[in-house]
């Protein structure tokens, strides 16, 4: 890691220690999740604009999330930081977009010299970038939706909800045992 990586991890994880005070509260997150996925279950979208609204408060606890943990692993704060910076951005690309920046197999991070290939699917760092993709993707999902009618969009946006609630999990398995 250069100094000017150290210095600028230091900086960030500081900024995020400030707003640990609204760390991600997975309580909350998880119940947003649970209501969006209801909805798409009883295939009744009945006002779009609060169905966007709570997927963006998704993304919101997700950000918290990101700050709270590069402010508990600087190695991974320059990630955190760009999920963080790039999360209003997602809200305006199709969910095919945002798969190949922040899937996988996604290049969004190559250019800090960390390719999300090299992160397992349910690594920390990994879980707390989820937070903030799948609402975001779902948010995409549904904004398609609005325009196509394509059930197809909701069945897409409940398995990215689905297995954000898997992430949310790891993150409570890590903050209690890193607590």
């Amino acid at each position: 890691m250069t100094t000017f990586s150290r210095l600028f991890a230091g900086a960030f994880a500081l900024a995020a220690s400030v707003s640990c005070a609204n760390a991600m509260d997975t309580a909350t997150y998880k119940g947003l999740v649970k209501d969006s996925i209801q909805e798409i279950l009883s295939g009744d979208i009945k006002d779009m604009p609060a169905s966007l609204d709570r997927f963006q408060k998704e993304m919101q606890i997700g950000i918290e999330g990101c700050k709270e943990f590069a402010a508990k692993e600087p190695k991974y704060a320059p990630l955190m930081k760009l999920v963080v910076d790039s999360a209003e951005k997602m809200k305006s690309m199709k969910a095919e977009e945002i798969e190949e920046a922040w899937g996988d197999e996604g290049n969004a991070a190559d250019k800090i010299g960390l390719p999300l290939k090299q992160l397992d699917q349910f690594a920390t760092a990994r879980n707390y970038l989820d937070a903030v993709v799948h609402p975001a993707r779902a948010y995409a999902f549904f904004k398609d939706y609005s325009v196509t009618k394509d059930k197809q969009d909701l069945e897409e946006a409940k398995g990215e909800l689905v297995e954000v609630l898997q992430h949310a999990a790891k993150i409570e398995a890590y903050v209690t045992a890193s607590n």
